[in-house]
């Protein structure tokens, strides 16, 4: 094969290449994750529900796109704190009860010890991104809907 043949055969990927990392749209979600809708807007969360996974969280994540969180359910309601020790991010945390009602709304300063509870017992935890401008229309008593359709949290 000829270098010009060579040439107009490798062209069409080098550009499909360069097009994909450079086009934002085309990038996937890493993880799995789930649509949630709050006041009609919808946020896609990843999902902790199991107690690695709520261990871990957020930490050492870089970076949290405001149309996404972390939803943190836990197997009953009960009073949970939560916490930002190795998490670079400055988060708002949004405590739902078993209905998916919001009972308290806290906002965490990155890489603290600082605990955050909710005031009432709760079955769910959302975190979003102190930026997102959902921080600025959620309110207590605001229904998050779609927590139903998560996966059962586990003990």
């Amino acid at each position: 094969m000829t270098l010009i043949k060579a040439h107009k055969c490798l062209s069409p990927f080098v550009f499909a290449i360069f097009f994909a990392s450079h086009h934002v749209n085309l990038y996937s979600d890493p993880l799995i994750t789930y649509p949630l809708i709050i006041n009609t807007h919808e946020i896609r969360v990843e999902l902790a529900n199991e107690p690695i996974g709520r261990a871990q969280g957020l930490m050492a994540r870089k970076s949290l796109r405001n149309d996404r969180g972390m939803v943190f359910a836990f197997p009953t309601e009960r009073v949970f704190s939560m916490w930002m020790k190795d998490t670079p991010l400055d988060l708002t945390v949004l405590f739902a009860d078993k209905q998916g009602r919001i009972i308290e709304i806290a906002k965490m300063k990155r890489n603290t010890l600082d605990s955050h509870s909710s005031n009432k017992p709760a079955m769910f935890a959302l975190e979003i991104n102190s930026d997102s401008p959902l921080t600025k229309i959620v309110k207590v008593g605001d229904l998050l809907l779609g927590l139903e359709k998560l996966p059962a949290a586990k003990n």
